[in-house]
C-alpha cells in the first residue's frame, strides 16, 4: 500500500515505522501488518491475513492529519496474492470511521476485474 499527501509527491505509508501499520490478523509473522508497504521484500513480501479472517482489515496510522491524494496497491512479493476490492475509511480518532465519500457517494475499489476485500 502507498499513501501520496496532496501537495506533494512524496509516499506517506513507505517512511513509516512497523507499528504504524495494524490489521485484522496476520497469516504469520513473516507476513504482518508492517510489510503493507510498495516494492518491500521484508518478511514474506507483503501482509496477508488468516485465511478464515473473513472481514480482513489493515489499518495504517500516519501520525498526524494528512490530505491522501492517491492510494497503490499491489500483489505480495514473489507470489500470486493480491488485494483485488477494497473500501476506504478514515479517522481522526481510531474508533470512530467513516467511508470516504466521493461525489457524494461512498467510494469503494471496484472496478471490473477485482472481486474480494
Amino acid at each position: 500500500m502507498c499513501l501520496y499527501c496532496s501537495k506533494c509527491d512524496e509516499a506517506l505509508a513507505s517512511p513509516l515505522p512497523h507499528t504504524a501499520f495494524t490489521s485484522s490478523s496476520v497469516f504469520s509473522n513473516g507476513y504482518a501488518a508492517g510489510y503493507a508497504k510498495l516494492n518491500r521484500r521484508g518478511g514474506a513480501g507483503g501482509w496477508s491475513p488468516l485465511d478464515s479472517d473473513h472481514y480482513q482489515w489493515l489499518q495504517v496510522d500516519l501520525g498526524s492529519r494528512k490530505q491522501v491524494s492517491a492510494i497503490a496497491t499491489q500483489g505480495r512479493y514473489s507470489s500470486s496474492d493480491w488485494t483485488t476490492r477494497y473500501r476506504l475509511l478514515y479517522s481522526d480518532t481510531g474508533r470512530n470511521w467513516k467511508p470516504y465519500h466521493q461525489d457524494g457517494n461512498i467510494w469503494s475499489n471496484m472496478r471490473a476485474g477485482f472481486e474480494g476485500f
